[in-house]
């Protein structure tokens, strides 16, 4: 028994150095909720480390790899905005403009007596809302469509529109007629047989349900019409290619042109002879096979 007390105490005892070296990442400020655009500060807390030899690192998506966060300047690159600065014995790393792409994970890491310690990563709780949009049921292409967006229908038929966010909590949605009280509490907007009076503009709004200054909104423009829909009526994915496939056409031949015109260039310069000093010229004088020396004097006869 006094065997099995000592074995405890000893394993204690060599663990402790160990478990008196740690790390941790906390969000220094603010201390409420994060919005996206506002800067935030993380804060490194080591335990029986020294400062000097700890640094935050920020795990990349892109290249699925932790990478080393500039420990004195700015971090060199354009998507992030970062700062790391050592002030009054704080490891403090500053992001200006806090976006999604911001949010992490981040970890400190440091040389310990037993290897590397390393801290649990962190993922900044970001508060945001964005990308609102408005699509019909098989419609993809509300993003790429003018605002407000015009949607026909035919009178008597129904119609049926869905509004959506991007949002770090579910939102709020309400839909809202122009010139009018109407407000309808849904995401989704259905109208039953259609009639001239329901055309218009209609309005949905999303609210983030933590912040209510956190708000968009985008409108569609309701077209009632008697006679039916013609079938040479250009839909959305119709409108695109429209659009994209002439100026295909026109890139493709203009590429078509300027390849010609280079190989025909090319093809008429390989052909050109340039006169060289080196080349030998046919004899001017009568049965001759060589060049006329240059002392030759008047009295040989040339060839007419």
């Amino acid at each position: 028994m006094a065997a099995l007390l000592w074995a405890i105490v000893g394993a204690a005892l060599s663990l402790q150095p160990v478990l008196g070296e740690s790390l941790e990442v906390v969000v220094k400020d603010p201390s409420d909720l994060i919005v996206v655009g506002s800067d935030v500060t993380l804060q490194c807390l080591p335990t029986g480390l020294n400062l000097s030899s700890c640094k935050f690192q920020m795990y990349h998506k892109w290249i699925r790899s932790w990478i080393n966060i500039d420990t004195t300047t700015t971090f060199r690159c354009w998507f992030y905005n970062f700062n790391v600065s050592r002030v009054n014995g704080e490891l403090l790393l500053q992001v200006k403009g806090i976006y999604k792409w911001h949010t992490g994970p981040y970890r400190c890491v440091s040389n310990g007596s037993e290897g590397e310690i390393v801290s649990d990563s962190i993922t900044i709780p970001l508060q945001y809302l964005n990308d609102v949009s408005i699509t019909e049921p098989g419609s993809h292409f509300s993003h790429y469509t003018r605002s407000p967006r015009v949607i026909r229908v035919m009178k008597g038929k129904s119609l049926e529109v869905t509004c959506s966010a991007s949002s770090s909590q579910p939102p709020l949605f309400q839909w809202k007629r122009q010139d009018s009280e109407w407000i309808y509490p849904n995401s989704s907007l259905r109208i039953e047989e259609v009639t001239a009076k329901d055309g218009g503009t209609y309005t949905c709004k999303a609210t983030h349900p933590s912040i209510p200054t956190l708000t968009q909104c985008r409108s569609v423009l309701i077209e009632v019409v008697e006679e039916p829909l013609s079938s040479l009526q250009l839909n959305e994915m119709n409108l695109i290619l429209a659009i994209v496939l002439p100026a295909g056409v026109l890139l493709l031949t203009a590429v078509g042109i300027a390849t010609y015109m280079y190989r025909a260039r090319k093809d008429k310069w390989k052909k050109t002879k340039f006169l060289d000093d080196e080349v030998v010229k046919t004899p001017i004088w009568k049965g001759g096979s060589f060049r006329s020396p240059v002392t030759v004097s008047d009295s040989v006869p040339l060839v007419m």
